[in-house]
């Protein structure tokens, strides 16, 4: 059992659910109704889209979740973690990312930072 995979992936999949809930409610909803949006012009196809690109992250993070959660649990991996490390940086980059362009008004950089570090010292 690797304890530091366990938390990456309660991480990865907590900020899947409040990327998948909170967007929803706070972004997409009031984006594609247009309440006093730059985007109330959005028409039904942009506003689908949006939705489902919005969503496929979502869908990304709890597959890391599930993929981290199981190798957490030992269900699967062993021996090269060069895989892991790369899922690492893309965390790592996710959350320099969100940290600099929010101007670190945004929490997820913490997740994405968190991940990142738990997932890189889970493989040493």
């Amino acid at each position: 059992m690797n304890e530091l995979f366990l938390v990456t992936g309660v991480l990865a999949g907590s900020g899947a659910v409040a990327h998948g809930y909170l967007g929803e409610r706070l972004v997409l909803i009031p984006v594609t109704r247009g309440y006093g949006s730059a985007l109330r012009a959005l028409r039904r196809r942009d506003a689908m889209m949006l939705r489902f690109t919005w969503h496929f992250f979502t869908v990304v993070m709890v597959s890391l979740a599930v993929v981290f959660l199981a190798l957490g649990a030992g269900v699967v991996g062993g021996g090269d973690w060069t895989v892991v490390r790369v899922l690492a940086g893309y965390f790592a980059v996710f959350g320099v990312l969100v940290l600099v362009l929010s101007r670190g008004r945004h929490f997820a950089w913490l997740i994405g930072l968190g991940a990142a570090l738990t997932a890189w010292l889970g493989t040493v």
